[in-house]
């Protein structure tokens, strides 16, 4: 197959968050399985600088071609990604393609293609990555809730298949009136290969300068409001007595780390490290020094970083806004409300309960290989692909 994957930024653009990595993944998984991937993105990479031109990709039936955004600024700041050398490439190169698959809602490139792809009769998969989301539609500006319902809802609408990350993601395609036959559930893939180190527990805490003798509980993601970084300030106010605790915030900032900073000072909180963008072998270490890893989102698509965490083996502590109800079900951790009052009760359970957090290290790690590994995830879509083009 010829596919062309469409995603507003990509590898190695790690701040910008998980679906330029999940992205990745697959467009290497698919074309390490004869298919001939392109990826159209564009060269956004951080709030500072643009992608290298070095870094453009054509090897091993991958080929990744990242357009200059207008602005990077709007970009980073407000996801306004504005690449007029992406338009004029699509409109003469499509055609060539088998099908497309188109990430993210709120772009005026995915909406572009989009139509293009229907002119030229190449079918398109639309994965949203939770941009359906009630609580994240709710913190949109007017503008994009206005692009939404002039462009976005079309997107969805013509689209052959749609992606649902989660039972949530898939009820919100329902409302707006999607056949049932055109959702299809399927959630990211890892690689837990990718998390494994040699380096020991207390060498990865000895590099990273982390205490000693602690719970080493983490959050990696970016630091965004939407996250619940601020229930979780207020978990760890309840918890300041308890000194056997060292919490890790580690992300790109995403608008949140000034306010995240005044509630830590407001709560002369001294127990918590805060670390900036985290990948690579810096990422296998944070997991590595890691007992527990929490992630107390108001609204999550599907977190990458869940998966990534769980991966390493990571008991786990998720919000119910991550949609993640299997934690609970294969006793991988705890679900609970984002809420200061039951972040601290889970928090005390995994830091207290060893035995338990052996159980739910296992039990995690089952899951992932069971259920979302990247050869499950990729071979399911690339069945998707198949069913579609019949």
């Amino acid at each position: 197959m010829k596919i062309l994957q469409l995603v507003p930024y990509f590898y190695p653009a790690w701040s910008y968050g998980g679906p330029g990595k999940l992205v990745y993944d697959i467009s290497c998984y698919l074309a390490a399985h004869g298919n001939e991937v392109t990826v159209y993105t564009s060269d956004a990479f951080d709030s500072q600088s643009r992608m290298s031109k070095k870094l453009h990709v054509h090897k091993n039936h991958l080929t990744v071609e990242y357009f200059k955004n207008v602005n990077n600024y709007l970009a980073y700041t407000y996801n306004v990604f504005v690449t007029p050398g992406l338009y004029l490439k699509a409109m003469f190169e499509i055609k060539n393609f088998d099908i497309i698959h188109i990430h993210d809602l709120y772009t005026l490139q995915n909406f572009f293609v989009g139509i293009v792809a229907r002119i030229l009769g190449v079918p398109y998969v639309l994965s949203v990555h939770g941009c359906l989301e009630d609580t994240r539609i709710k913190q949109r500006n007017s503008i994009k809730k206005i692009f939404l319902w002039l462009y976005g809802y079309q997107l969805v609408h013509h689209a052959a298949k749609v992606v649902a990350s989660s039972e949530s993601e898939r009820n919100s395609y329902l409302a707006l009136g999607i056949p049932v036959q055109r959702i299809v559930r399927l959630g990211h893939g890892v690689s837990p290969k990718e998390f494994s180190t040699t380096v020991s527990k207390s060498s990865a805490i000895k590099r990273l300068m982390l205490p000693t003798n602690k719970t080493i509980i983490t959050f990696l993601g970016r630091i965004h409001k939407i996250k619940g970084l601020d229930q979780l300030a207020k978990a760890m106010k309840l918890l300041k007595t308890k000194q056997d605790i060292h919490f890790v915030i580690a992300g790109s900032d995403d608008g949140y780390l000034t306010t995240l900073g005044r509630l830590i000072n407001r709560y002369k909180l001294t127990n918590i490290s805060l670390r900036g963008t985290c990948f690579g072998e810096e990422k296998k270490l944070l997991f590595k020094a890691s007992d527990v890893f929490i992630y107390p989102s108001y609204s999550e698509g599907f977190s990458l970083g869940i998966l990534e965490a769980g991966a390493a083996g990571l008991p786990l502590i998720v919000s119910k806004g991550c949609y993640f109800d299997e934690v609970a079900t294969y006793k991988a951790g705890l679900v609970t409300d984002n809420d200061p009052e039951q972040l601290k009760k889970a928090i005390i359970t995994l830091t207290d309960n060893k035995v338990f957090r052996t159980e739910a290290s296992k039990n995690i790690k089952k899951l992932i290989v069971s259920a979302y590994s990247m050869k499950a995830i990729g071979d399911r879509l690339l069945k998707v692909y198949s069913d579609v083009l019949k």
